[in-house]
């Protein structure tokens, strides 16, 4: 499995936003290198599934619905990409691969990956992504 860029993006807006200050989305495009427009569109998604709240006008930006770690890594990929199953051949027989011995190898390496991605919570992911501070001066 390969994670899409927009579920990687969405991510990591979960990631900075997870300090409990409200950020902006043009804030967030700058810090984490990505176009305004995918943080726009990924900050909705996330909005709609009640991940992030917005508030408009001065001292307003997106910050967690919930707390972090009731936000699984699981839950945000599966609001971005569909559910891949592993299937290792083409074949249309499904009846055959139920009993071949690698795609049931297969089925059950992905279900321990969605476990231990259902397990893994925003909280336990968050970075230092820390707002640059004002140069001292002396």
């Amino acid at each position: 499995m390969k994670i899409n860029a927009v579920s990687h993006g969405a991510l990591r807006i979960l990631m900075i936003c997870g300090d409990g200050e409200a950020v902006t989305l043009p804030e967030m495009a700058s810090r984490l290198g990505m176009p305004e427009a995918r943080v726009t569109r990924s900050c909705n998604a996330l909005a709609r599934a009640g991940l992030l709240v917005g508030r408009r006008g001065r001292g307003g930006g997106y910050r967690l619905g919930r707390p972090a770690a009731r936000i699984s890594v699981l839950s945000v990929i599966d609001l971005f990409e569909p559910e891949d199953d592993m299937r290792v051949c083409g074949r249309s027989d499904t009846k055959a691969c139920q009993n071949c011995p690698l795609a049931g190898a297969c089925a059950e390496a992905y279900r321990a990956m969605r476990d231990e991605l259902a397990a893994i919570s925003v909280a336990d992911i968050l970075i230092d992504h820390a707002r640059p501070q004002a140069p001292l001066t002396a």
